[in-house]
């Protein structure tokens, strides 16, 4: 009695795991044919406000984010293609000014009204630069003295598509 039993559990339990070993190879080729696309909750969602030249920004459930200025009014800064995909990206005013400049945030648009944040720092002063690659690096500038614009710090930042961030390309001392 107790070895048919047993034999009765063992063939079941085959049965179950063969079942599923089949499901698995059977919905693979349709896991692979999907497009890989960001879930929201990953995303900034961006809710662009133009009649009150405001951005209201979404922050993802789940990461540990806060904004630098809680007070300040986000506002868009500048809208281009900063990473040559063809879809409009945007530059937001953070707030949190001081004498090092303000607080800037670029969200790469990746569909609809969500976005992902490639460079939050301060700036000074940016100018903006397409490079050989169609992405739009841009520099930022500081007085080496207090109100003497003669000789500035320069700062040029790039867009990494590997770490898909904007970073520090070089600095310079230039002088006017």
């Amino acid at each position: 009695m107790m070895n048919y039993l047993s034999y009765s559990v063992i063939c079941c339990f085959l049965l179950v795991l063969a079942s599923c070993q089949t499901s698995k190879k059977e919905s693979k080729p349709v896991v692979e044919n999907l497009p890989v696309v960001q879930l929201p909750d990953s995303l900034f969602r961006l809710d662009i406000i133009n009649n009150e030249n405001f951005v209201r920004i979404t922050i993802p459930e789940g990461i540990d984010f806060e904004l630098p200025d809680s007070f300040a009014k986000t506002e868009p800064e500048k809208y281009a293609d900063f990473n040559g995909d063809n879809k409009l990206d945007l530059m937001v005013h953070l707030g949190a000014c001081g004498t090092g400049g303000c607080m800037y945030g670029i969200f790469l648009n990746q569909y609809d009204n969500y976005y992902k944040l490639v460079f939050m720092d301060y700036l000074k002063g940016a100018t903006f630069e397409k490079d050989e690659n169609g992405f739009l690096s841009f520099q930022s500038y500081e007085e080496a003295a207090p109100m003497n614009p003669s000789k500035l710090y320069v700062t040029s930042f790039k867009f990494d598509p590997k770490a898909y961030a904007f970073k520090i390309d070089k600095t310079f001392i230039q002088t006017n």
